[in-house]
């Protein structure tokens, strides 16, 4: 091969990684804009009752006993709450646990405090700091007949496994 060739050579390589090299940075650009909102990936799906028990380590009642702090982890919202563990449909949680609830999208409405709602849950990383995730997305409303008969029959279906 000439000097001529292997030049030429170098040079439509260098313009060829160039043009990748922009064209990929221009397209992360462009993504990173449209991802400040939106759904996370899950592998269930969380405005379901079924498909949400299923994915769940504990579900119980729970009384909220207090507002601990609203956060913001990554762009997620989320409220924090001390919940007392009022009746156990699956899972063995017992007593007072910190129970982190959060929309996908917007802020989450805020849990009355003294009320009793049904949680689903699955532990955070470091369960006793950042507490247990509530997996459920649908509409919070305090714990009726009708809701807990409707979770009573989801957890009848075997959990996922992780």
């Amino acid at each position: 091969m000439t000097m001529k060739k292997k030049a030429t050579a170098l040079a439509a390589g260098a313009v060829a990684a160039g043009v990748l090299a922009v064209g990929g940075y221009l397209g992360y650009r462009h993504l990173e804009g449209q991802v400040t909102t939106g759904c996370a990936l899950r592998a269930y799906d969380p405005h379901d009752v079924t498909s949400t028990a299923r994915y769940a380590d504990s579900v119980f009642t729970g009384r909220v006993a207090a507002f601990v702090e609203r956060r913001d982890v990554d762009g997620w919202t989320e409220d924090v709450y001390r919940v007392e563990v009022a009746s156990v449909l699956r899972g063995n949680l017992r007593g007072t646990v910190r129970v982190t609830y959060g929309l996908d999208e917007g802020g989450p409405d805020r849990l009355k405090g003294g009320s009793t709602y049904l949680f689903a849950t699955r532990p955070q990383v470091h369960p006793a700091k950042d507490g247990h995730a509530q997996l459920y997305q649908g509409e919070m409303e305090p714990v009726d007949d009708r809701q807990l008969a409707v979770w009573r029959e989801a957890v009848a279906h075997p959990v996922v496994p992780e």
